[in-house]
C-alpha cells in the first residue's frame, strides 16, 4: 500500500488504493470500532493515514489471515495484540506482496528472453 503523502483521502481513493469497494469500507466502518474516518463540512468521509492503517489491519485480518468478522473483532479486542504488532504484520505482508510482483515480472522477462532464442 502506497500513500501519496496527502493529509486526507476520499473514500474512493482509499478503496482504490486498497483494492476494495466503497460499500465494503462503509460496512467495515459500521462493524469495526477502530475504523473512524472524519467527515468534512460537506458530510463526506475523509481518511487520514492512521484511518487507512486501521482499515488495512482489518483487511489483513479478514483477507490474509482468513478470519471471520467476529474473529477479527475478538482479535482486535485482545490485549496481547497491539496496534503496532498488527501494523508490523500488515507491512511485512505488503512488502512480501511487492516482492512477489517483482519476481513475477522477472520471470516474465526471462520467459521472453528464452522465447527469443
Amino acid at each position: 500500500m502506497k500513500l501519496e503523502g496527502k493529509l486526507y483521502y476520499s473514500i474512493g481513493e482509499v478503496a482504490e488504493m486498497l483494492g476494495l469497494t466503497t460499500s465494503l469500507l462503509r460496512y467495515w466502518e459500521k462493524e469495526f470500532t477502530n475504523i473512524k474516518p472524519s467527515m468534512n463540512s460537506a458530510g463526506k468521509r475523509i481518511y487520514k493515514d492512521e484511518d487507512i492503517q486501521q482499515v488495512r489491519i482489518v483487511q489483513y485480518l479478514l483477507k490474509e489471515k482468513k478470519m471471520t468478522i467476529e474473529g477479527a473483532k475478538q482479535h482486535l479486542k485482545g490485549h496481547k495484540h497491539t496496534f503496532k504488532e498488527n501494523l508490523s504484520n500488515v507491512n511485512v505482508v505488503d512488502e512480501l506482496l511487492r516482492i512477489k510482483e517483482q519476481l513475477y515480472e522477472i520471470r516474465k522477462s526471462l520467459s521472453l528472453i528464452e522465447e527469443q532464442k
